[in-house]
């Protein structure tokens, strides 16, 4: 399933809204950002307790995101090649999201 399928869903099954950041779409919970395509990378930014980011980039799933120089230490890049494992990443955002 591609990103903008998986908005739907998030949207329709999860509560998710629609929003935009740094002028890209996003998708929040309750006002929280939690996930969104990064078509300068062409991989999925999400946000994530900075633990899981890091084992996520140390097993090459994930790219630390450092867009304006700093690090984004609960923000993770999944490139698209990833694709495949998409909706689950996403899912367990929401799930910090709504926990945070």
């Amino acid at each position: 399933m591609d990103y903008e399928e998986l908005e739907y869903k998030f949207i329709e099954l999860h509560g998710a809204e629609k929003s935009t950041m740094m002028g890209t779409p996003c998708l929040r919970y309750n006002g929280q950002f939690f996930s969104m395509m990064f078509t300068k990378e062409s991989s999925l930014i999400l946000k994530l307790p900075e633990k899981r980011v890091n084992e996520l980039i140390d097993i090459g799933k994930g790219h630390e995101f450092n867009f304006t120089k700093k690090r984004f230490k609960e923000w993770v890049l999944i490139p698209e090649s990833l694709e495949d494992e998409y909706e689950a990443l996403m899912l367990e955002a929401l799930n910090h999201t709504k926990n945070a």
